[in-house]
């Protein structure tokens, strides 16, 4: 018995599985981002982009229409297990440095992964020069990285693990590991042999940011002028 074209025309419709569009989404990006890297935003061209993924051209566009919204991808894709994304949820009796250090620190450790260590050299290189490029990033990465932060290090004030003239200088302090890492491994440093480790200095300000609540000096001051 052959099928009906009502049958037929039924099963052409059916489109492809959550797992399979999230592999095809997986690589578009993975290979958006190596060609952004290699030859430069400007250079790069979809048709370019398509082969190196490994699908058809109008696949890539039917996923990302456009160029600016290919980028979104690419930052979003590889932010996507970044603590500001997916905020850990707290366990019972951990103390706000236990859930701040759970989740700043495999952030850390991520960046000198492929695509985290990927996406801070196509900033360094390509911000200056394609504002959507910088436009993005603060947009997806900089500021809800930020404002996670803060909003940890505000919790711990509030219950008494830190002393701090101020919450968003301490916020600021904590990122100034991830900036000089991507500009000491991505520029000045970039063999692997030679390369900072960013997860030592956080966990270097974190002790000391929350020594000032054990009675150590410690905690950031609003003021940089001398104390008397």
């Amino acid at each position: 018995m052959q099928d009906s074209p009502a049958c037929d025309s039924g099963r052409r419709k059916r489109g492809p599985s959550l797992d399979k569009t999230a592999q095809t989404r997986r690589q578009i990006t993975e290979a958006a981002l190596a060609e952004f890297v290699e030859t430069g935003l400007a250079r790069s061209t979809m048709e370019r982009i398509a082969r190196r993924a490994r699908v058809a051209k109008g696949t890539l566009y039917l996923y990302y229409p456009s160029k600016d919204e290919l980028l979104r991808g690419v930052i979003e894709h590889a932010l996507q297990h970044s603590a500001a994304y997916r905020p850990l949820r707290r366990r019972a009796g951990e103390s706000v440095k236990a859930l701040l250090r759970r989740s700043l620190l495999p952030t850390m450790d991520m960046l000198e992964g492929s695509e985290r260590g990927a996406l801070a050299q196509l900033i360094l290189s390509e911000a200056r020069h394609v504002p959507e490029l910088a436009r993005l990033y603060k947009e997806l990465a900089f500021d809800p990285w930020q404002q996670h932060v803060q909003d940890l290090l505000q919790l711990a004030v509030d219950e008494g693990e830190l002393r701090t003239d101020s919450v968003s200088l301490s916020a600021q302090l904590l990122a100034s590991p991830f900036w000089m890492g991507m500009v000491h491994n991505g520029l000045l440093a970039p063999e692997k042999n030679r390369q900072l480790p960013i997860r030592p200095l956080v966990e270097l300000l974190i002790e000391n940011l929350f020594a000032a609540a054990a009675g150590h000096n410690g905690g950031v001051r609003k003021s940089l002028e001398p104390q008397s």
